[in-house]
């Protein structure tokens, strides 16, 4: 369950807490590698995610107003950005792994990936009610210096979104940053 870390504590480091990937089962889940590079500071007007902390529906029911990477990274852009589910419905029966919340490619800069090019448009966390807390993550990757075509790349549905297929079409590879929070409607 979420950590009881301050933002404060979480701003003064780059590299994200590999331990909690592992011990939140994303990394197992997404089929995530056992490194990421960087923490992605994703904001929601002036909340903050803090990695591993909560948020409401609430908080989030508009799009970030700001998703950058802090740290550097070991490629040229551009770079796309998801946002994921892999709780839907529930964590105990995710028969819809991964929801995709949200996609972005082309982006020009790591300190604005969310001003690329929105190809599949943001849906807001609206986990069902009493299915527990739900993970949403945001992973960045590399586009290997290729812009893509946004309907070559977005699926259609949002349900059982393939992230190793995704990655595959890209070319892109093991993510380079990210950022998790759980949410829950009671």
């Amino acid at each position: 369950w979420p950590s009881t870390k301050s933002s404060s504590q979480w701003r003064q480091q780059a590299e994200p807490d590999l331990d909690l990937w592992t011990s939140s089962g994303l990394v197992r889940d997404l089929s995530l590698p056992d490194t990421l590079h960087a923490e992605l500071e994703v904001r929601y007007g002036r909340v903050s995610v803090v990695m591993n902390g909560t948020l409401t529906p609430a908080q989030t029911a508009k799009p970030p107003t700001m998703v950058r990477l802090r740290g550097a990274v070991n490629c040229m852009p551009p770079f796309a950005l998801v946002m994921v589910d892999p709780d839907a419905p529930s964590r105990r029966r995710p028969t819809a792994r991964s929801w995709l919340h949200w996609m972005v490619v082309n982006a020009q800069s790591t300190r604005r990936l969310h001003e690329g090019k929105t190809v599949k448009r943001y849906n807001g966390p609206t986990p069902p009610r009493g299915s527990g807390p739900h993970r949403y993550v945001f992973l960045a990757y590399c586009q290997g210096r290729r812009r893509v075509r946004g309907r070559k790349i977005a699926p259609r549905r949002r349900n059982n979104f393939d992230l190793a297929k995704f990655t595959r079409k890209l070319k892109a590879g093991n993510p380079f940053g990210g950022n998790f929070f759980y949410a829950m409607n009671a």
